[in-house]
């Protein structure tokens, strides 16, 4: 007789509890960084909400990055490099 062996892929619940990132009261003059996962429409969501943070909530500047594809993480070195040059960054998903 044969053995068949079955995988279960769904994760099991975390209990462990994180916090929130600390929030900015006032994005006066803030860097705003744009990762942009490379899902369809992502950028244009993005986009538009860099727009909307600079006119109505006047954050100084917008960096805005692409990781190469949805499926892989962002590298090490760009979350580094937003980490350094940005106040707060924005993570999208589109379609």
């Amino acid at each position: 007789m044969r053995t068949i062996q079955l995988l279960d892929p769904t994760a099991r619940p975390r209990d462990d509890e994180q916090p929130l990132a600390q929030r900015h009261a006032d994005l006066s003059g803030k860097r705003v960084g744009i990762l942009d996962n490379t899902k369809s429409n992502a950028d244009v969501l993005m986009k538009r909400m860099a727009v909307i943070l600079c006119e109505k909530h006047g954050a100084a500047e917008v960096i805005y990055r692409r990781k190469v594809h949805a499926a892989i993480g962002a590298t090490n070195a760009l979350l580094d490099e937003m980490a350094e040059s940005c106040d707060l960054v924005l993570l999208g998903s589109g379609d």
